[in-house]
């Protein structure tokens, strides 16, 4: 209560003073642009339903974040800018970046926030797959939107919470331009890294045809040390990526838009480090058990290294009709994401106190280590066509469409059992390490139409629904041992399912003032179901498929800009309740004490609260910002099988959330302007997972996680077309958590994911 009365005050004093500069934008939306509204210079357009409208007339909860303010305030990655968006909630498990919008967390693997670029939506709709979540860079993007609260109408499977959009920029017909960027940077007590990053847009038939072209190429440094591996800055890294396009204006009326991004990145290991714990005790932990071990230093202590590698491909084809009366869009696209982890499990609980490095040393007569070598793969195909109205063409806009995906995905986990000599030797006596393969299908089939209607100039009805069928298949082949408890490999029977679904929203707004929306929304939203693993033998208990889980989203809201666009305010209230809940279990077969893991359906939850944005000119020199969130996330029905009580709060979810911050500028002769900007944020206490069993025993009980503020300073000069400035991030070297786990740790300690520490930089862009 202490820390949401700071939050609070904090707040107020920010809202008195209040936010940033016109390339900040927050909002949310309806159908159409009203007829008659009237756009200006910077005006704000998305396309978060599917067609342009301006940011303060769309009907729902949306945040929009420019590319110039993504790069002004060098907001590359996705845990960056979370913090500028209320309601989304930032977690980093073993396997990458995790999105939770309005508090839908309930440790499943599935993804219930989706992710698309442009038009194409990349995350996986396999429970199985959430570690194929992409982080692309953002510079050079349009923007970024965010829209909170269930999108299945329009954007169907996986988009149960909300989703977030990556909109790319588009090749310039007429003019010839570019950028770049050079950085350097440097961690306290870790390691120096660096970037450059460049883009230029070339027309190569003026008005008709141009081609647009960026890369990057980042040192990532870093900060983690491993005594007991002898190494230091273990969980360094590299970046690098292309992203390019290709527009042809064949004629006034049709378009052809040609993209594509290829991205990698590689980490010798995540940013995870040794904590107290409870691996003793995980249902009883201690008052300290997520301090860090070892009296604060960063440090994972293992003998065996845990690189990770991604992978992320995305290939799109856009044409566009324009007719009188409608515009025809076809969009057809290729994503492709690999992931490759290896995880040490040498220190994991066999039970408490006892690891599975005990456990087989004993039956490999000698110490060992054992690992596990991760490889996940999706891969894609979508194609969606669409028919819209032509803005303000009569009193009902429309917008209706077909859209068709096939998903390839495959699970590879593959276990060594080696030496603790150096180098390591893989141990396949008395039995190898084993694993299991589980290549898996995903088709689906859907219609989708969205009306608004506009009864009086100022009041617009919108509805929609969506139809969607879908079919999957997998199957497990399961390799010779110890996992596996088998000295053969085994194949499993396909498992096979199939499911339809209907998903509707509505929504009405009122436009008392120009600049101005107050809207009521209701919508729906789902993550379809799926087969498990098809067992030659099945312990009670186990079931071999499970079904969807569904939301229901309410939500009031006002949006809208006055005092001639100084101040600008998007605040929205709502209610989710979530059903049939996806959630990890496990049985354990009763003839060979082997534990099976599945995904089972179970518990009620709702989430509720208030988010917030607000900025103010307070001058032609200063600008201030504020935007948060107050969530209530909770089961609402126990679910034993995850430790679940009722009125336990939903995983990694602060009930409270707030950022603010300033923009100063001052002109100091000529084209040359000096600048300062600073921003704070807080994050609430949060719940770490609930009990994660199967393979291991209990790892956690459900955690409070402590909260952190974070502020970040930078200050420069910009002559021209010219930009340096120096930077400095996590001011106060905060020690936020974004992951906790008892177990894990050498020596009987927990293991955590930790935010970068405090950050100094210096950084010179230009465009020419």
């Amino acid at each position: 209560m202490r820390n949401l009365k700071k939050g609070l005050t904090g707040t107020a004093l920010a809202i008195v003073l209040t936010p940033p500069a016109a390339t900040w934008a927050q909002s949310a939306g309806s159908g159409v642009q009203e007829e008659g509204a009237q756009a200006v210079p910077d005006e704000i357009v998305v396309t978060a339903q599917k067609r342009e409208q301006r940011l303060i007339d769309v009907p729902s909860a949306v945040t929009a974040v420019s590319g110039d303010a993504l790069t002004q305030r060098n907001l590359t990655r996705i845990e960056q800018f979370a913090a500028f968006t209320p309601g989304i909630s930032f977690s980093e498990g073993l396997t990458g970046p995790q999105l939770t919008v309005r508090g839908l967390n309930a440790s499943g693997q599935g993804a219930t926030t989706a992710i698309l670029v442009d038009d194409v939506p990349l995350t996986s709709s396999s429970s199985y797959q959430q570690s194929t979540t992409p982080n692309f860079d953002t510079y050079d993007l349009e923007r970024i939107e965010v829209l909170r609260g269930p999108q299945g109408t329009l954007y169907g499977a996986s988009a149960l919470g909300g989703l977030i959009k990556y909109v790319t920029k588009a090749p310039n017909l007429a003019h010839f331009e570019g950028s770049a960027q050079l950085e350097l940077n440097h961690v306290d007590k870790g390691q120096t890294g660096g970037s450059v990053r460049a883009a230029v847009n070339l027309p190569v038939v003026q008005d008709s045809v141009a081609i647009r072209v960026s890369g990057l190429y980042e040192r990532l440094p870093g900060f983690i040390d491993n005594p007991l591996g002898n190494a230091s800055d273990v969980n360094s890294g590299e970046r690098y990526g292309v992203r390019a396009g290709l527009l042809w204006q064949a004629s006034p009326e049709f378009s052809v838009r040609l993209s594509g991004i290829w991205q990698r990145d590689d980490r010798d290991a995540p940013a995870s480090i040794d904590l107290v714990g409870a691996a003793l005790t995980p249902a009883t932990p201690p008052a300290n058990a997520t301090s860090i071990a070892y009296g604060g230093e960063l440090q994972r202590n293992l003998r065996l290294g845990e690189p990770i590698k991604r992978r992320s491909q995305v290939y799109s084809a856009t044409l566009n009709y324009d007719a009188d009366f409608a515009s025809i869009t076809s969009i057809t696209s290729l994503a492709k994401m690999n992931f490759q982890r290896r995880k040490v499990l040498t220190h994991y609980n066999a039970a408490p106190g006892v690891t599975f490095g005990d456990v087989l040393s004993g039956a490999y007569g000698q110490p060992v280590d054992i690992r596990s070598n991760d490889f996940t793969t999706v891969r894609r195909i979508n194609q969606e066509i669409r028919l819209a109205s032509a803005p303000g063409s009569g009193p009902i806009d429309y917008l209706a469409g077909l859209f068709y995906t096939r998903e390839k995905s495959s699970i590879t986990q593959l276990f060594d059992v080696t030496s603790v000599t150096t180098p390591p030797v893989i141990l396949t006596v008395p039995v190898p390490g084993g694993g299991l393969s589980v290549p898996a299908r995903y088709r689906e089939v859907a219609g989708f139409a969205q009306l608004t209607w506009h009864p009086l100039p100022n009041v617009d009805v919108t509805g929609g629904a969506r139809y969607s069928r879908n079919r999957q298949r997998s199957q497990t082949t399961r390799f010779a041992g110890f996992v596996s408890q088998s000295f053969v490999d085994v194949t499993d029977q396909p498992s096979k399912t199939k499911e339809e679904k209907v998903t509707w929203s509505g929504a009405i707004s009122w436009h008392p003032a120009e600049r101005v929306t107050v809207y009521a929304r209701a919508a729906t939203g789902y993550r379809p179901g799926g087969p498990n693993l098809a067992l030659a033998t099945q312990p009670p208990g186990y079931r071999t498929s499970y079904g969807p889980d569904t939301t229901v989203n309410y939500e009031l809201g006002a949006k809208g800009e006055l005092f001639d666009r100084r101040l600008s305010f998007d605040v929205s209230v709502f209610t989710v309740d979530w059903t049939n809940i996806q959630i990890p279990t496990s049985v354990v077969d009763p003839d060979t004490g082997v534990p099976n893991n599945f995904t089972d359906n179970g518990g009620k939850a709702r989430s509720r609260g208030v988010e917030y944005a607000m900025r103010l000119a307070a001058s032609p020199q200063l600008s201030l910002f504020v935007n948060g969130a107050y969530t209530d996330a909770n089961l609402r029905l126990a679910v034993p099988g995850i430790g679940g009580a009722r009125g336990d709060r939903l995983p990694y979810v602060p009930t409270f959330t707030n950022t603010a911050g300033f923009d100063y500028r001052v002109p100091i002769g000529g084209e040359a302007t000096t600048f300062v900007g600073a921003d704070w944020t807080y994050v609430g206490s949060r719940n770490s997972d609930f009990i994660v069993g199967g393979l291991a025993a209990p790892q956690t009980g459900h955690q409070r996680l402590p909260s952190y503020h974070t502020v970040n300073l930078q200050g420069g000069v910009e002559f021209g077309q010219h930009r340096l400035a120096l930077y400095v991030t996590n001011v106060g070297n905060a020690r936020g958590l974004y992951y906790y786990l008892s177990g894990d740790g050498a020596g009987g300690t927990g293991n955590g994911i930790v935010q970068q520490p405090r950050t100094f930089g210096v950084r010179f862009s230009s465009n020419f």
